[in-house]
């Protein structure tokens, strides 16, 4: 009996000592994860990594949901890890679970390892990687649930009176710091509950500083508001006044570092101001000269004047100043504005020393009404300055040709008539103009020719062609003073000669001016004279309005060299003649000629 007592003993033993042998050695040999190894809670032991993965894929639960987001007003959010962007990485976690045993070690080393682990099991993490923007994608879907804006404290005209709507806190998700708190807990299994982060975002404008600005926007709006100008002159517009409404509607609440100050709406109230500004408007006023060629000086013919323009800016803090203070009598704020030429310019510093062009006409044969209106049209342009690299315009110098500015009225050619109009003659004042231009040598940048040939612009021995027409607003005589000196224009009407001049004053630069012309082509004949009924003439009388023109292209060239003689201008100047026949008016009684062409009668 003893015997088969010690025989069961010994296999016993022998056979615990086979099986303590394979548990140490037998996994390494077969590539099985060593027993008491787990995952989380999960035990893997005697698995093989095939069998492993598909065990962590079944029962990690990452697609479980186990993380409650707690709300600011009671909500529940439900969501798994997977939901929140986490996932496993599978490589690196079955790395991990198969490593105890299974080091490149000596043999009995990892025997000793074997062994540490048959006295206490392992729990080992899987290796989560985490999509961060999922979480965030997430969060920010939830914020639009939670976020609320605060509400400004609001100042508002109800009528004539004036009230107010308190502030409310508003509030924010907190995303960044939410996302901190939350990320342990994507990494350890289990349910957990946590409140998202929520903070206060508090109004810009409170409720005092709003009760603070309410006082001062009733004393904005208490009553109309007056704007005066200070130190009117004859003819100034004003006072304008502002209602409570009118204010209002221009009334705004700025927040500065979390004060309220009551102001205006900068554009609302630049806006309002624009047309007071165009009506208050005053132009400096040039003065006017003529140069004393026995001194070399310029005598002042016209004085200059300071001129005035109203300053929107300032004009809007003193609105602002003035009805913040209850004061409702406001001065707008008035700036001066220079002339560019004074009383005291001197010769010397515009470059005026010395003539340097002259440009000529005649009017022989002119009526009393044409020979008057060339008077008062060059009367416009004697004294004036032309800065360098300014562009002088006839028609700007010239102003407007009406009764008003002392022209009388003349005949005009208006299509194919002749027809009675203000400021016949004009165009003698600027013919004179381009010839002064044309041989002072400034580049000529825009000129025109009459449609017909007009005799007065041929006498003097010039030819057809070197005239120049003008139509405000559309059709002006312009050229540039492309010189560092400033250019000073004088004209004369010599009552003997009936001759108009232009005088050009200024520095030489040496330009030789070369005319080449005008050159004339043949000749195109006038039809038939053109007879128009006047019911105003004496019975049987006729009288001749103009002579007729032969037609023709004609050519003016000009060459314009420095003192080296290099070339610095070429121009050609074409002009188109039409054919212009004899036009007369005729009274009641005459008969005109048979061939002629007969308009007008009743």
């Amino acid at each position: 009996m003893r015997n088969a007592v010690f025989v069961l003993v010994t296999l016993v033993v022998l056979l615990g000592a086979i099986g303590g042998v394979y548990w140490l050695i037998g996994p390494m040999l077969d590539g099985r994860i060593l027993p008491g190894v787990s995952l989380w809670r999960m035990p893997l032991g005697g698995a093989t990594v095939e069998e492993a993965q598909q065990h962590v894929l079944r029962e990690l639960g990452l697609d479980v949901p186990r993380l409650v987001l707690l709300g600011p007003d009671g909500q529940r959010w439900i969501y798994s890890a997977a939901d929140l962007g986490v996932s496993v990485d599978m490589a690196a976690t079955l790395e991990r679970v198969i490593a105890p045993g299974h080091s490149q070690k000596r043999f009995f080393a990892s025997l000793s390892e074997r062994w540490q682990a048959l006295q206490q099991p392992r729990m080992v993490a899987p290796v989560l990687v985490w999509e961060y923007s999922r979480a965030l994608e997430q969060l920010h879907s939830l914020s639009q649930q939670i976020d609320k804006p605060a509400r400004d404290a609001m100042v508002y005209l109800d009528g004539a009176e004036v009230r107010w709507e308190p502030s409310a806190m508003g509030r924010r998700l907190d995303i960044s710091t939410t996302l901190t708190v939350l990320e342990p807990y994507l990494r350890v299994p289990g349910v957990a509950e946590l409140s998202l982060i929520v903070e206060p975002v508090a109004p810009q404008l409170g409720d005092a500083q709003v009760v603070q600005a309410l006082e001062v926007a009733r004393r904005v709006l208490a009553e109309p508001a007056q704007l005066l100008v200070p130190n009117p002159l004859e003819g100034d517009p004003g006072p304008w006044t502002l209602s409570p409404e009118s204010l209002s509607a221009m009334l705004a609440i700025h927040v500065v570092d979390g004060q309220a100050t009551v102001g205006f709406d900068e554009a609302a109230l630049r806006e309002y101001l624009a047309p007071l500004a165009l009506g208050l408007q005053r132009d400096a006023v040039d003065a006017q000269y003529r140069f004393d060629v026995a001194s070399g000086k310029l005598i002042v013919r016209s004085p200059s004047s300071e001129g005035r323009a109203l300053d929107v800016e300032a004009t809007m803090v003193q609105i602002a100043t003035y009805l913040q203070a209850g004061q409702h009598l406001v001065p707008l704020a008035l700036k001066p504005v220079l002339p560019r030429y004074s009383n005291t310019t001197t010769a010397e510093e515009l470059g005026i020393v010395e003539l340097i062009a002259v440009g000529e006409s005649y009017f022989a044969g002119s009526s009393s009404a044409r020979d008057h209106n060339i008077r008062v049209g060059s009367s416009k342009f004697d004294g004036i300055l032309v800065a360098p690299g300014e562009t002088f315009s006839f028609n700007a110098f010239l102003g407007e040709v009406t009764q008003a500015e002392g022209y009388d009225e003349s005949y005009v050619i208006v299509g194919n008539r002749t027809v009675p109009g203000i400021g016949g003659g004009i165009c003698q004042v600027a013919t004179t103009a381009f010839r002064a231009a044309f041989f002072a040598g400034y580049p000529i940048i825009e000129r025109w020719p009459h449609a017909y040939r007009v005799g007065y612009y041929e006498l003097g021995g010039y030819g057809p062609g070197f005239d120049a027409t003008i139509y405000s607003p559309l059709v002006d005589l312009r050229f540039i003073n492309d010189t560092p000196y400033h250019l000073l224009i004088q004209t004369e009407v010599d009552s003997v000669a009936m001759r108009s001049r232009f005088l050009f004053y200024s520095t030489s630069m040496g330009w030789q001016v070369e005319q080449i012309g005008p050159t004339a082509g043949s000749p195109e004949r006038p039809g038939p004279p053109v007879y128009e009924y006047d019911a105003s003439l004496p019975s049987g009388t006729y009288v001749l309005v103009e002579n007729p023109h032969d037609g023709l292209t004609a050519v003016l060239e000009r060459v314009v060299r420095d003192a080296e003689g290099e070339i610095l201008i070429k121009d050609r100047f074409v002009s188109h003649f039409v054919p212009w026949s004899a036009r007369y008016r005729f009274g009641p009684g005459f008969v005109p000629p048979p061939d002629a062409q007969v308009i007008g009668l009743p």
